[in-house]
């Protein structure tokens, strides 16, 4: 709608604004409070149906329209500056999107740890049980086996971290109450992507997708329908932000169903290590049923949820549980 009528072009025009970078945040706060007039109806409902009063709901809705627009504005402004001063903005903007890829998979254990809260070993019978399973698997837990404190969401995750040969398994406090049969297929499960060296493999074709992503944007926003739809004589005009917001889902869209088909790829590679390394396959189907139940993990995606799903559902995983259980 904004882009249809030409709403940030009557904004510059009626203020008399002047200054790309003037402009471009005026546009940001001035389009993201359209989007959020046309969320109030839902949000209202939302509100009203959980017994929030009216002006709690309204101070909410500014506080959250003010921080978004602050957030865009900065993350906005640089962007921008890209497409006025070259050509090959994209190139910029992929080795920036690269090092902040590569950063975060760096961070990723710190992320965890700052998420898990404060950590405490666990019960010495469960640590030896998940030692055993990854001597199973030829693989060293010798940086011990932590649970984290309870959370109010009640997780039921683990992961492992840490550098070099060796890890350690930090299990949420939820899953470790789980049965220990259960917890072994959990950590069998994580251990499977430590071992086939997901995160690694991870990398290369997110930097890959992410450099197409760029050079396909590059063309779409040198395109004289674009532009032209969009009322600007170039993607650098600040006038063309709303636009800009319009074509960013659908260009990264292609490079989410990729990428997600390559994580479902994954979690079914380490559901087959875990299998294999403990060759229990009641006890996986069991694991699958109580994280549907209490992890909350989707029974089943609709087509549209499939394409962009990290995760397998969990009736699919099942259903190759099966399968494994018949042929051995």
């Amino acid at each position: 709608m904004c882009v249809a009528a030409r709403l940030p072009h009557h904004l510059v025009t009626t203020t008399g604004i002047r200054g790309w970078a003037l402009v471009l945040v005026v546009v940001v706060f001035v389009v993201n409070g359209a989007a959020a007039l046309a969320r109030a109806p839902l949000t209202f409902a939302k509100a009203h149906r959980d017994g929030t009063s009216l002006s709690r709901w309204a101070t909410g809705e500014a506080k959250a329209w003010l921080v978004t627009s602050a957030f865009g504005a900065l993350l906005t402004l640089p962007l921008y500056a890209l497409l006025r001063a070259t050509p090959a903005w994209w190139l910029w903007a992929w080795g920036l999107f690269a090092v902040v890829t590569i950063g975060g998979v760096m961070a990723t254990p710190l992320a965890l740890r700052a998420r898990s809260g404060p950590l405490a070993p666990a019960a010495p019978a469960l640590a030896h049980r998940l030692r055993d399973v990854g001597r199973r698997g030829d693989l060293d837990i010798g940086g011990g086996v932590l649970v984290a404190g309870p959370r109010a969401d009640r997780r039921c995750n683990a992961y492992v971290v840490g550098l070099g040969p060796t890890r350690r398994v930090v299990l949420e406090d939820a899953l470790a109450a789980w049965p220990p049969a259960l917890v072994d297929q959990v950590v069998a499960h994580e251990l499977g992507h430590w071992r086939l060296g997901h995160t690694a493999r991870r990398l290369p074709l997110t930097v890959i997708t992410q450099l197409a992503t760029f050079a396909i944007a590059a063309w779409a926003l040198a395109t004289a329908a674009v532009l032209g739809w969009a009322g600007v004589a170039a993607a650098g005009d600040p006038r063309s932000y709303p636009m800009i917001l319009l074509l960013t889902p659908a260009l990264a869209l292609p490079a989410r169903c990729l990428l997600a088909w390559r994580d479902r790829a994954q979690e079914r590679a380490a559901d087959r290590f875990a299998l294999a390394l403990l060759d229990a396959p009641a006890d996986f189907a069991a694991m699958l049923e109580r994280a549907a139940d209490e992890g909350g993990a989707a029974r089943q995606l609709s087509p549209w949820r499939r394409l962009t799903a990290s995760h397998p559902p969990i009736d699919e995983r099942a259903l190759a549980c099966t399968r494994s259980a018949s042929i051995i």
